[in-house]
């Protein structure tokens, strides 16, 4: 072989292993390669960076997840992906998200409804109006308001 083509090759290599580093190391192949992790606070992070860079060809894997883990953090991290897709076939699990013991992920399910345009999840959210984190209500309000629930509705419902 002659000394060019055995530097075309190596160069070659090069490239190909570059390559292979470079997609092992995307930040969506290290997302999906974590999505499922036993560690919650790596599949959390998975789920939030796949919602960051707007991969929503992974909303079905992420609406997999909120459906099928008890764990309110998953939860809420995939409300919030899920919110960031715009991907309202979520919206019933989102909603049933309200009930939640964990404050944050009420938040983040009003939220998400509220970005989703879910009018169907008002009732849910008028009586987040009375939750005893003031978070979670100012989150709620702004939802209702944000989905064009008049304001006397909302005053009426926060006396209920």
């Amino acid at each position: 072989m002659s000394k060019t083509l055995l530097i075309v090759i190596g160069i070659a290599c090069a490239v190909i292993t570059a390559a292979g580093i470079m997609w092992y190391n995307n930040p969506i192949n290290m997302a999906r390669r974590q999505l499922y992790d036993e560690d919650t606070d790596v599949c959390c992070q998975a789920i939030k960076t796949l919602g960051n860079i707007g991969a929503k060809e992974f909303a079905p894997e992420i609406i997999k997840l909120l459906l099928n883990t008890n764990d309110h953090y998953v939860r809420q991290s995939a409300a919030e992906a899920l919110r960031q897709f715009g991907n309202k076939e979520a919206i019933p699990e989102i909603t049933k998200l309200l009930h939640s013991e964990i404050a944050y992920a009420r938040r983040s399910a009003a939220l998400a409804l509220m970005d989703l345009k879910a009018k169907e999840s008002i009732p849910e959210l008028k009586g987040l109006l009375k939750d005893e984190v003031n978070f979670v209500r100012d989150a709620a309000e702004r939802a209702l308001r944000e989905l064009g629930v008049p304001e006397a509705e909302i005053e009426q419902a926060k006396q209920k």
